[in-house]
């Protein structure tokens, strides 16, 4: 889940700790016992982006919101006794050489027994500081099919591309279009994958790939990209790309007078950010990860905790996300009942957990969760897909 939002916090500066101890005041400093055993405060920690190009506030109060609720009921029980949980936060500020510096940091100066993840990119090249010092990552907004073969310590629970892209070709299949299919996507692997997912679904779905563009991430000059739509008179547009490439797309389609009647921003409309597009980002769908009419677990805590915060079906998802992912690695803690890191993680590979983004059931490191469309409309999402507890699909006014 790519969240990144012109309604910004202030973060936390780059070596600064978000100590959630809810009913521990003043036990935030680091743990002293090497192992993080010494009968103190069980510690995890996150190097997650607060600050810069994408901002994940809303998966942080998540993960905030998963420590509060153990803490308020005693801690987690292990060696037969309960201990309060730290979460220690670190802002990256969207860059990776800091992630990999507060990654080892969390793990070789503050001992924390496990690591929640950022997003996309970050969280694959996360995998590979987890891998090496051994110690458990469990992550979500990453899509299952793009996290890479590792050594067995991250653990991936988020949507499928597979069944996004399937869903939202159900949903344009009921608009009326001639099928002929723009793909943009980001020049990186993830975008490339992405692609090649997206354009194989469509084809099995009786869709034409009229068109297929990779550009690089920072793109700023899309009027390449919006030619090949116009000449080759795609009417559905699939755009895979970092949120400030969608939105200047968005805006040069605009401009251009490219008119595709159906489009999804696949990861880049999830963000916040994209109501800062005002009408024109209208009628865009977006693959959600969460609705608050799904009956998911924990879905009343969620709204009554954030819902006047966070008013975006995104946002509230992005909340259920980070508890989601925190409460796995919570849980695995209380089934080792133990702080060992490899304890840690065989209880992962056998989480049963049932969370905020429904069951956990981990084949490969990965779980898959549950997948909505949603379309934006006045600076809202609305549920389209599946059409229990949904609305009805609106026109691409943004673009019209």
């Amino acid at each position: 889940m790519i969240r990144s939002t012109s309604r910004r916090i202030h973060a936390l500066g780059a070596a600064a700790l978000l100590a959630a101890t809810a009913g521990c005041a003043g036990n935030a400093s680091s743990s002293s016992g090497g192992k993080n055993d010494d009968g103190g405060p069980i510690v995890i920690g996150t190097s997650i982006s607060l600050s810069g190009t994408t901002v994940l506030n809303q998966i942080r109060d998540g993960y905030l919101l998963a420590v509060q609720k153990v803490n308020a009921e005693g801690g987690l029980e292990v060696g037969g006794k309960k201990r309060k949980v730290e979460l220690k936060v670190l802002d990256n500020r969207t860059d990776t050489n800091t992630m990999v510096q507060q990654v080892r940091s969390l793990a070789l100066t503050d001992h924390v027994v496990g690591l929640l993840g950022s997003c996309c990119q970050q969280n694959i090249d996360m995998q590979g500081q987890a891998d090496a010092l051994k110690v458990p990552l469990v992550m979500g907004a990453l899509p299952v099919e793009l996290l890479p073969k590792g050594k067995g310590y991250t653990w991936d629970s988020f949507q499928s591309l597979a069944d996004g892209a399937k869903d939202f070709y159900t949903v344009a299949t009921g608009a009326k279009t001639d099928k002929k299919t723009l793909i943009v996507t980001n020049n990186d692997a993830q975008g490339i994958s992405t692609g090649k997912l997206w354009g194989a679904t469509g084809t099995k779905a009786g869709f034409t790939i009229a068109a297929t563009k990779a550009v690089p991430t920072g793109t700023t000059d899309f009027s390449d990209v919006i030619k090949a739509g116009k000449s080759s008179h795609a009417q559905v547009l699939i755009a895979a790309m970092a949120p400030p490439d969608c939105f200047a797309m968005w805006k040069q389609m605009k401009a251009l007078a490219y008119k595709p009647k159906v489009a999804v921003g696949v990861q880049c409309a999830q963000t916040p950010g994209w109501g800062s597009l005002g009408k024109l980002g209208d009628g865009t769908l977006v693959q959600l990860n969460w609705s608050d009419t799904a009956g998911l677990p924990e879905t009343n805590l969620i709204v009554s905790k954030y819902g006047k915060k966070y008013t975006n079906l995104t946002d509230l998802g992005s909340v259920a996300l980070g508890l989601h992912e925190a409460t796995i690695l919570l849980d695995a803690i209380k089934s080792a009942g133990s702080t060992d890191a490899d304890a840690i993680n065989k209880a992962l590979a056998k989480s049963t957990t049932v969370s905020a983004q429904g069951p956990v059931k981990f084949v490969d490191n990965k779980s898959v969760t549950p997948t909505f469309i949603g379309q934006w409309e006045g600076g809202a999402i609305k549920q389209v897909w599946p059409a229990k507890g949904g609305s009805p699909l609106a026109s691409l006014t943004g673009l019209g």
